[in-house]
C-alpha cells in the first residue's frame, strides 16, 4: 500500500466537498490524543457533513490557529458553543466556533473492520470516556506508585 502524506490544509477543501456531495472522506488520523480508540498507522476514520452535532460524537474542526483536530465533542459551554477534548488527555478545549467544525465521524476502520459509531462496543466505551471526572483515576495506581517508589528511595539513600 502506497502511503501519501498530503498536509490538512490541502485536504480540507477536497473533504468539504466530498462530504458537501453527500459522500464519504476516509482519513488517516495522525497523534496521541484520541488513543486508544484510534491509533496512528492502524486506524482511519469515515467522515461525513455534521449536522446536529451531539454530545460524544468525534470532530474534524479547525483551532484558531490553523491546526485541525479530531477530537470529541464532551458537553456545551454557557454561550452554546462546543467543548472538546481527545480521549487521551485531561484538558478540555473551550471557545471553539460551531462554525470551525468541518465533518464528522461516522465510522472507524480497525485495520480492514469498520466500526460503525452506533454499535454498543463504541456507545459503551465513548460513554466511560465522556465521565470525566472518573477519567483521572485511571492515572491514580501510576501516580501512587510512582511516590511510593520515591519515599523508598529517600529512605534506603
Amino acid at each position: 500500500m502506497q502511503n501519501n502524506a498530503f498536509s490538512m490544509n490541502e485536504l480540507v477543501p477536497l473533504i468539504k466537498e466530498v462530504i458537501g456531495e453527500g459522500g464519504e472522506f476516509r482519513l488517516f488520523p495522525r497523534g496521541t490524543s484520541m488513543l486508544p480508540l484510534l491509533k496512528e498507522g492502524r486506524d482511519s476514520v469515515i467522515l461525513v457533513a455534521p449536522s446536529v452535532l451531539k454530545k460524544r460524537d468525534i470532530c474534524l474542526y479547525r483551532r484558531e490557529n490553523g491546526a485541525y483536530v479530531l477530537h470529541r465533542l464532551i458537553k456545551w459551554d454557557q454561550e452554546g458553543r462546543p467543548v472538546f477534548c481527545g480521549d487521551n488527555q485531561t484538558a478540555l478545549e473551550y471557545g471553539v466556533p460551531r462554525e470551525s467544525v468541518v465533518a464528522v465521524v461516522s465510522a472507524y476502520y480497525r485495520g480492514e473492520k469498520r466500526v460503525e459509531l452506533g454499535a454498543f462496543s463504541y456507545r459503551f466505551y465513548s460513554f466511560w470516556h465522556c465521565v470525566f471526572p472518573l477519567r483521572r483515576l485511571r492515572f491514580l495506581p501510576r501516580r501512587t506508585w510512582g511516590l511510593l517508589r520515591r519515599l523508598v528511595k529517600r529512605k534506603t539513600s
